[in-house]
């Protein structure tokens, strides 16, 4: 019987190593989990936030519109980049009750005190105003209104 009581102990010792063993295991695997989760999270905000500062920094003036029927009526849009970074126009809408195009635009790439045009082929009319609205990379919108000549 004595022999018996032996192994008992050192099965408790044994299973109590095992169970320590694997706690501390979890624990490290919990730790780390709990880190990389931070981490993606961590860099998610500063990619929001710097997307945030960068579109506050950009800035474009709609500075002239002008409208023009030689062979077809068109109307051409002056922009100018006053903001700190440079910004790229994507798109560019006209609406009026008549007629409503959208133009992607796939070099309106600008730098700062820059200036882009652009010829756009349109039905306007002398009656009804235009919205103008222009779009950045970013998603920074800017509208204006126009009336015809």
């Amino acid at each position: 019987m004595v022999k018996n009581t032996n192994r008992r102990a050192l099965a408790t010792v044994v299973t109590t190593g095992i169970l320590l063993s694997s706690v501390a295991i979890m624990g490290s695997m919990l730790t780390a989990w709990s880190n990389s989760i931070f981490a993606n999270e961590q860099n998610e905000i500063n990619e929001v936030y710097a997307e945030g500062v960068n579109k506050l920094n950009e800035f474009l003036v709609i500075e002239h519109v002008w409208f023009g029927n030689n062979p077809s009526k068109f109307v051409n849009l002056t922009m100018s980049n006053v903001g700190n970074i440079g910004l790229n126009i994507t798109k560019i809408s006209l609406d009026n009750s008549i007629d409503k195009i959208d133009l992607m635009i796939t070099n309106g790439g600008m730098v700062v005190n820059d200036d882009f045009s652009s010829e756009i082929i349109y039905n306007w009319t002398s009656t009804d105003p235009i919205q103008v609205t222009v779009i950045t990379e970013k998603g920074s919108i800017y509208q204006t209104y126009v009336m015809g000549p």
